[in-house]
């Protein structure tokens, strides 16, 4: 292999590998824009666009076995309609240390998640922490997520009540 090709092809893999990265971030955005900044919910129609945009993360075909929050589900469809009734009331998602292995169009994928998040029809706030094991595949929309696995490790609970919560940004009308 020539210099150049050999050169070409680490350029590849890096872009790759961002690619996969940036992907991650877009289904972590799309997953907490469903959420308003005071733990709750928003309407159906934002609800419906960000489930929208984080199914649209995944590939056509995708499967989706994620214990304990909706599963096993095949295909996008399945996948985003279980995203618009996901049974939490609020989410913050942070996907760290990636591991990524890249084998030509595919790429095993292992992720750290922390997660503060408010369980639906609970006043309680919890931190999970976890594994999640991904294929991701190359396909024509870009890098796409083709299967999706999640191991809870451990989940604390930080409040029994939101009101608990406060911002280190005091909100209008917020006491600091």
């Amino acid at each position: 292999m020539s210099e150049t090709a050999a050169l070409s092809e680490r350029l590849t893999r890096l872009e790759d590998r961002e690619a996969i990265r940036d992907l991650m971030q877009r289904y972590a955005r799309a997953a907490d824009a469903k959420y308003a900044p005071d733990l709750a919910r928003l309407d159906a129609e934002a609800v419906a666009r960000a489930a929208a945009e984080q199914a649209a993360c995944f590939a056509e075909d995708a499967e989706w076995d994620v214990a304990g929050f909706g599963g096993p589900l095949k295909g996008r469809a399945a996948i985003g309609a279980f995203f618009e009734t996901s049974p939490w009331d609020y989410t913050l998602h942070h996907y760290v240390c990636p591991e990524i292995g890249l084998d030509g169009d595919t790429a095993q994928v292992r992720w750290r998640l922390i997660e503060l998040g408010c369980p639906e029809k609970t006043d309680r706030v919890v931190l999970l922490s976890g594994v999640v094991e991904q294929t991701c595949r190359r396909t024509t929309e870009g890098w796409r997520i083709a299967s999706m696995r999640f191991q809870v490790l451990q989940e604390v609970e930080l409040a029994e009540t939101r009101d608990a919560v406060t911002c280190l940004v005091p909100r209008k009308g917020q006491a600091a």
